[in-house]
């Protein structure tokens, strides 16, 4: 390491100052850092130092009091200080040697003069060279920084970036983005540089290196993690400076790669519109996919429809939500090409992996964006996913896409136990919708539980309910009961009232399938799902 933002215990001894100085404890600790010089008579300091002080003192605060100084160097010590220098002759004549061995056992310097010395000449000289040091720290920053700028214009920004941070500080660097991709610039062999990399990832530092760690952030959000390992000496607060402009212009690379890759997209997103309308031939579609990615060779395809409000208005967070699923589907084998439609992202997902694992990946891809910081941020709490059906034909894209439009419709409406993404999970809802659309869906509600439907909106009562949880176990009364937290006597009060409104074979084959169909229907059409008991249970 090059540079040192803090003056040493050791620099301040070679000062004019200190000629007559002896160190007569803590040798081990002479790099100790000094950010200020402080006068001391008093015994009580820990409430009165910060850290990295040098310590001026003349003994006058505990004298021949052997135990009162042995308290003072063990709050130095605790409290961090730099050092303890000491005044020899009118106070104290001397070090006890336990004092000594405290200092020793904590590298903490004991320095002390045997002539009489002028503070104020020593704390004006140190405070003078501190100003020193940080001018020129500013200075070497100011140098570093221009040399990042005129790297940033150049063609492969990043390698370059990374390679100056390695050699003005030689020190091992270690570049690990969102997507996985590790880049190691050292000295050492491909072995060595494997096994810092796995030590990074796996938290186990040993204690002759020191690791310093930043993250690089485009649009408030983190692209990749820059580490900086030194195995021989501790990284510097002029290090920490150093990497901390390294990764503000690797994030200006980021940014760059974004707005390239944004206008790559635009153009890619007005094909994919074209292709989701069914405008191209299967040869067309694979032509432009062999161009796009050369080893892309999809089995299986479908479309996802990724939903939120005023998607439009977040354009910067937009931008990485386009990223940041890509890589997410990309990991699990699986390339994404997009569409924006209003509020809507329309992914096309293009299997590159096995066929038969291809739903299990995609519903990890989704859970794992449901489960991101990112996206639980309040802006993007309710994005709505639906997947359509798997095609195996490119030229069937806009088949699976009207069948994830028809997917996002149902999973608005429908109830929270059958919550899917996927359309061929949709079952009986399908035809539901189908019912909906030829506007037969109403008469068939009302010819089956009109009359229970009634009867509770008369009575604010708990019959459709009921009887929704009645099939569901079966027709068991008592596991009905514990489901509907009542008693048995209850469970047959409201029995007894379902057989007078609907007969007592509701639970023959085809009336209860008729029956079942109709509660999910109703369910469907509802503008309140709970206005049936739902979402609450009450006794009756």
């Amino acid at each position: 390491m090059n540079f040192y933002v803090n003056l040493s215990v050791q620099e301040i001894l070679q000062n004019k100052f200190f000629n007559e100085a002896k160190v007569v404890a803590g040798n081990k600790g002479l790099l100790r850092p000094v950010r200020w010089v402080h006068v001391l008579e008093v015994t009580a300091i820990e409430n009165l130092l910060s850290g990295n002080e040098l310590i001026l003192s003349t003994g006058v605060g505990w004298k021949s009091d052997q135990e009162v100084f042995r308290s003072l160097v063990q709050q130095s010590i605790q409290s961090n200080a730099a050092g303890l220098c000491i005044e020899l002759g009118t106070y104290i004549s001397s070090i006890p040697q336990e004092i000594k061995d405290l200092a020793d056992a904590h590298d903490f310097p004991i320095i002390v003069f045997s002539k009489e010395v002028r503070f104020i000449d020593i704390t004006q000289e140190v405070h003078s060279l501190l100003l020193k040091k940080h001018y020129k720290i500013l200075s070497n920053l100011e140098e570093y920084s221009n040399r990042l700028n005129q790297l940033l214009l150049s063609p492969n920004p990043q390698q370059r970036i990374l390679q100056l941070l390695h050699d003005y500080l030689k020190v091992n660097v270690c570049y690990i983005s969102n997507q996985g991709k590790v880049q190691i610039i050292s000295k050492k062999e491909k072995d060595e540089q494997n096994k810092i990399y796995h030590l990074i990832k796996e938290n186990r530092i040993p204690e002759e290196m020191d690791v310093a760690h930043q993250s690089v952030q485009a649009l408030s959000q983190t692209y990749a993690d820059l580490f900086i390992i030194s195995e021989f000496e501790p990284i510097t607060d002029f290090g920490t400076l150093i990497l901390e402009r390294s990764a503000t212009a690797l994030a200006q690379c980021v940014l760059r790669e974004l707005y390239v890759e944004e206008h790559r997209m635009a153009k890619e997103s007005e094909w994919v519109g074209c292709w989701i309308d069914g405008e191209y031939k299967n040869s067309q579609i694979s032509r432009y996919l062999s161009e796009l990615e050369p080893n892309l060779n999809p089995n299986v395809c479908s479309v996802m429809i990724c939903k939120a409000d005023h998607l439009e208005k977040l354009i910067s967070e937009f931008t990485y939500l386009k990223v940041y699923i890509r890589s997410i589907f990309e990991q699990r084998g699986i390339y994404v090409l997009f569409h924006i439609q209003k509020n809507q992202i329309v992914f096309i997902l293009l299997n590159n992996l096995k066929a038969e694992d291809f739903k299990r990946r995609i519903q990890e891809s989704i859970d794992c964006l449901a489960k991101s910081d990112f996206i639980k941020k309040k802006k993007f709490s309710q994005l709505n996913f639906s997947v359509g059906k798997f095609v195996h034909d490119l030229g069937q894209i806009k088949s699976s896409y009207l069948s994830a439009k028809e997917t996002l419709s149902i999973r608005e409406k429908m109830p929270s136990e059958l919550n899917t993404y996927f359309y061929e999970d949709l079952y009986i809802f399908r035809l539901v919708l189908a019912a909906h659309e030829q506007g037969v869906l109403s008469e068939f509600i009302t010819d089956y539980i009109g009359p229970i439907i009634q009867h509770d909106q008369k009575n604010n009562g708990e019959l459709l309910r009921t009887l929704k949880i009645f099939l569901e176990c079966k027709g068991a009364k008592k596991e009905t009961a514990e489901h509907l937290h009542i008693v048995r006597q209850t469970l047959y009060h409201r029995l007894d009232k379902i057989y007078e409104l609907i007969g007592r074979d509701f639970m023959e084959s085809y009336k209860r399938q008729a029956i079942e169909v109709a509660i999910t229907a109703y369910t469907y059409t509802s503008a309140a799902i709970s206005s049936f008991g739902l979402a609450s249970v009450k006794s009756s």
